[in-house]
């Protein structure tokens, strides 16, 4: 019965071409193209991102991702799902389809959101602007290792507190961050001298400014959304500013990152995927990894679309309906469908393709 569906499937396709994607993934509607205009269609609430651990336990460079559309199979890589990276022979933008390897393989949830980098700095979501899947919980990983190790000096680490035991005339000493546990929401800071710091932060600025002196000693501040960070260069002292008693930032802040997702704020990290083609060249489908150029550059807030189980936002993924069956399945094309032609929903110029031609598995 499934080789007959796909067969059936596969000779409607060579029929009618036109129905199929004839766009690649990654790319950006332009005003020419034959897509424009085509209705979209809105996809289940329950749509969602995820990855295939197919090698070291924990979500690495090697796992594929997908967007999961089914609303019947949870926890498993289902029928029609899309690769946003590479798996085995199969591209990004590729559906899944019954008889491929990743069928029914386990699917862990990647709480992620999708943004794009502002390239121009036109405040604006422009079509050179490259958009990326970012990992919600990606700490500050500015050793490669995605790890943290930061100790007082009875070997524990306290992340929550650094702000509350710190005053704004105290400096103490703190073991620079080497590598250990794995800490959600974290972000690493580091400064000229190569001390790096672990914050429970999101950093704005990660390029450390002069602070002035302290004890005869040169010391760096960054800025961070929640509180500045001081280092006296050379030592392990640092300090932590928190905001209530630095109104003067606030309304700084403010105006950078609006109020209500400033959660969201954080910068490139290893493993986000790229899901247009960036400005040096990388693929759609690609990995961001400790060398690139991208990683740590700051992505635009709020969020173009949001993973985040119950704080979702998934409106904005849509699909064209290539065989007018009125259900999302095998041929229908995927958009980032923002900007938006209409209330509806149709293809507009600069909305993403997430899924490309049809790439069928051989029987």
């Amino acid at each position: 019965m499934i080789k007959v569906f796909l067969l059936a499937s596969l000779i409607i396709l060579m029929l009618n071409p036109a129905i199929s994607s004839e766009y690649a993934f990654g790319t950006k509607v332009m005003p020419a193209d034959g897509d424009i205009g085509r209705p979209l269609s809105n996809t289940f609430e329950g749509t969602t991102v995820g990855y295939w651990d197919i090698g070291t336990p924990g979500y690495d460079e090697s796992d594929p991702v997908y967007l999961h559309m089914s609303r019947f199979s949870f926890g498993m890589i289902a029928a029609n799902d899309v690769r946003l990276t590479t798996m085995d022979n199969r591209s990004p933008g590729s559906q899944v389809t019954f008889q491929d390897i990743d069928m029914n393989k386990p699917l862990t949830l990647l709480p992620a959101t999708i943004n794009y980098l502002n390239i121009h700095g036109s405040k604006a979501y422009d079509l050179e602007d490259p958009v990326y899947l970012h990992q919600f919980y990606c700490g500050g990983d500015c050793m490669g290792t995605g790890q943290v190790q930061a100790t007082d000096s009875s070997g524990q680490w306290h992340p929550d507190e650094e702000a509350t035991e710190a005053t704004e005339s105290d400096f103490r000493e703190q073991i620079p961050y080497r590598g250990g546990i794995s800490i959600p929401r974290t972000s690493c800071i580091e400064f000229t001298d190569g001390y790096r710091m672990l914050v429970t932060d999101y950093v704005i600025d990660n390029i450390p400014q002069m602070a002035g002196v302290w004890r005869g000693l040169m010391m760096e501040k960054v800025h961070g959304v929640k509180a500045d960070y001081y280092h006296v260069l050379n030592t392990w002292y640092t300090r932590i500013d928190p905001f209530e008693t630095h109104d003067r930032f606030l309304d700084d802040i403010a105006q950078k990152y609006d109020a209500k997702y400033a959660h969201e704020t954080s910068l490139i990290c290893t493993n986000d995927v790229r899901l247009s083609i960036n400005d040096t060249g990388e693929d759609a489908g690609t990995k961001v990894v400790n060398s690139d150029t991208d990683q740590n550059k700051m992505l635009s807030s709020p969020a173009l679309a949001r993973f985040l189980g119950p704080e979702s936002d998934t409106t904005r993924i849509r699909y064209f309906d290539a065989t007018g069956n009125g259900i999302y399945d095998y041929q229908d094309n995927v958009y980032l469908n923002y900007p938006s032609g209409t209330a509806t929903g149709i293809v507009s110029v600069n909305n993403l393709r997430l899924s490309g031609p049809v790439n069928a598995s051989p029987f």
